[in-house]
């Protein structure tokens, strides 16, 4: 359905409160048992909104994982405070208009299925190229559970059906809309480049020389013209091991920056070399290319219809914000 579609691009903005919560926090220090005083000093509040308020607790929650992250970066302190500073009154927007629209979703009594957030999970799952077990490695990372992250997806699906509520009715496509953004865009639809591939995962477990050790033997196996699928079976921490790594079909520009750069020039019985991600360090086999025919006006049409309407939500939200901001009691408290 297109309402629960829209989550994924329309209230990315309330999504990433956090990324910008952050920079708050950045300078917090590791967490100890708190004192009376810092108990205090966490519930103080930050903000009134209408009958409900912000406090600095839900800031270091909302940061938590990004501050482990800036801190990795080495960044000056001087930087890092500078940066305090810029983002405060951004952060703080953000989540006063997270709590402006949590408030609606409860006085129209909107909800969300578990089948609905289920699927919206195995979606991002999908986008990603990363199965359940990598997902729950990566969210471990950063100090969430799966609960958490179905929160949030939770929370995303219910914004978006929000919005849906607001602005679907003054929202008109017109043929000729769909017409002009076909032809601006021809070369979208020209053919898209399929690959299936293959993965051999080698998580750090162990500790990361450890790891590259691995994926060296790997890769000497590889030189060996051992084939790709019986070395993944061998050697692979992913849960695709069994099948040989065999990941499934994807449209090239569908693929994450990392590894459609990594692909780039390579043929059919070729590997990528050795990429560091978040889930390991992990090669991909291109078990096939394929070009895949272009898209005719009708055919392309429904896509089409698809993004102008996220387009046009997306103003239409911002607008629907700032009248709603405008009719509620908000006190910013320094």
């Amino acid at each position: 359905m297109r309402t629960d579609k829209v989550y994924l691009s329309v209230i990315g903005r309330l999504g990433g409160i956090a990324a910008a919560a952050f920079l708050l926090l950045a300078t917090i220090g590791p967490a100890a048992p708190a004192t009376g005083q810092e108990k205090v000093l966490a519930n103080r509040i930050v903000a009134e909104v209408n009958d409900d308020i912000i406090t600095l607790y839900e800031l270091n929650q909302a940061a938590a994982p990004f501050v482990r992250r800036v801190r990795s970066m080495g960044r000056a302190l001087e930087e890092e405070r500078k940066l305090l500073y810029e983002v405060r009154e951004q952060t703080l927007n953000q989540l006063i208009e997270a709590k402006l629209t949590d408030q609606e979703i409860r006085r129209y009594n909107i909800t969300v299925s578990t089948e609905a957030i289920d699927n919206a999970v195995e979606e991002i799952k999908k986008r990603s190229l990363m199965t359940d077990q990598q997902l729950r490695a990566t969210l471990q990372k950063e100090g969430m559970t799966m609960d958490d992250y179905r929160e949030q997806v939770k929370n995303k699906i219910l914004r978006s059906r929000l919005v849906n509520r607001q602005v679907k009715s003054k929202i008109v496509i017109t043929d000729e809309d769909i017409r002009a953004a076909y032809e601006e865009k021809k070369a979208e639809y020209g053919g898209d480049t399929h690959v299936r591939l293959r993965q051999i995962v080698v998580i750090p477990s162990e500790g990361p020389i450890e790891a590259q050790q691995r994926m060296q033997s790997v890769l000497l196996k590889l030189d060996e013209g051992l084939a790709f699928a019986d070395v993944a079976r061998e050697f692979s921490d992913g849960p695709t091991a069994a099948d040989g790594g065999f990941l499934g079909e994807f449209k090239v520009d569908d693929l994450s920056d990392q590894i459609r750069g990594a692909l780039k020039g390579l043929k059919t019985g070729d590997h990528t070399s050795i990429l560091e991600t978040g889930r390991g360090l992990q090669l991909f086999y291109v078990d096939d290319i394929r070009l895949v025919a272009g898209k005719s006006l009708e055919e392309a049409a429904p896509e089409i219809e698809d993004k102008l309407y996220d387009q046009i939500v997306n103003r239409k939200f911002a607008d629907w914000l700032a009248e709603l901001r405008e009719r509620s009691h908000i006190r910013i408290i320094r």
